[in-house]
């Protein structure tokens, strides 16, 4: 009976361990452009996946009960992409990203840039990531990230070029305020991208 006991203790709390949900890293495509959204990394046993996007209007799911949908951008615009999973108890999880999608004028740029500034194809991206034309865009996604968790943030940093032509880099220096409290991440989010 003893040497069950640890064994029952440890089943029953890996039990307990409730879903973590993860939609993955953000995206910039063109329009018409089909991305791979990958919610495998979520955790959990037993688990659902449901994808939604919103603005509805503009980008199609497909696959949407899966954890490998795709996402289908037929207009212009920032699109948050929601990945909600639960388990057989029906605990759940929702995470958050999001895909820009620019208009053709700004794809036809896309062949101007390295492989280094692409985003990574285990994030189902395909379009570059870290390229910015609207700075008041970059200042909205930057504060809306400020307020985020720590993982929030650093997907948002990762999406900031490497390099810069200050003496350090943006990408960086975002990072490096990752344990910073979400104000002090709001002012750097003012001082970089919103004045």
């Amino acid at each position: 009976m003893l040497r069950l006991l640890p064994t029952l203790l440890l089943v029953s709390c890996a039990a307990e361990v409730a879903p973590r949900a993860d939609a993955g890293d953000p995206r910039v495509m063109p329009v018409g452009a089909v991305a791979a959204l990958d919610g495998s990394y979520s955790e959990g046993d037993e688990l659902t996946f449901v994808w939604s996007v919103e603005p509805a209007e503009g980008a199609v799911l497909h696959d949407a009960e899966s954890p490998f949908a795709t996402l289908t951008a037929e207009a212009p615009g920032l699109y948050t992409l929601s990945l909600e999973v639960c388990d057989a108890a029906g605990r759940c999880d929702v995470a958050e990203t999001w895909a820009r999608v620019d208009d053709p004028a700004s794809a036809a740029r896309l062949t101007g840039w390295g492989i280094d500034r692409f985003a990574g194809a285990e994030s189902g991206a395909g379009a570059l990531g870290g390229v910015k034309d609207d700075e008041e865009d970059l200042c909205k996604r930057c504060r809306e990230a400020a307020k985020g968790t720590s993982s929030q943030w650093v997907s948002f940093c990762n999406t900031l070029p490497k390099t810069t032509s200050d003496e350090r880099s943006v990408r960086g220096s975002c990072q490096s305020i990752n344990l910073k409290s979400s104000q002090e991440r709001d002012n750097w989010c003012f001082g970089k991208f919103c004045d």
